[in-house]
């Protein structure tokens, strides 16, 4: 559920997305969105409640590097040669759950660049 509200914010923000849930291998890319002239990658974190940590902040060193890696990939098999964003997306649903319509969602632009 978290992936499809992200889909509808990205939308709504004017972006085009390619692709949701791509996978190579053991990796997967949530989200490949295009705006302008830059590709973005957005990974998308929920949780039900806010608990001590973000979600945002769930996205460690260990997982930028998989995300960055399947990015290399993705841009390798499609043959992309447009500047790349990391982009994270955090959704906290409401005390309903998943289901709650009363969510909080947060657009983090370039949350990590990409290691070469």
């Amino acid at each position: 559920m978290g992936e499809v509200l992200a889909v509808k914010f990205l939308e709504k923000q004017g972006f085009r997305i390619f692709h949701t849930n791509w996978r190579t291998g053991h990796k997967e890319l949530d989200i490949i969105a295009g705006k302008g002239e830059m590709i973005h990658f957005v990974e998308v974190r929920s949780r039900s409640s806010a608990d001590i940590v973000s979600p945002a902040q769930t996205v460690g060193k260990s997982k930028q590097r998989l995300l960055m890696a399947a990015a290399r990939a993705y841009m390798a098999r499609y043959r992309i040669q447009a500047e790349a964003q990391f982009d994270v997306i955090s959704i906290i649903f409401g005390p309903g759950g998943i289901g709650d319509p009363d969510y909080t969602l947060e657009y983090i632009p370039n949350a990590f660049t990409l290691l070469l």
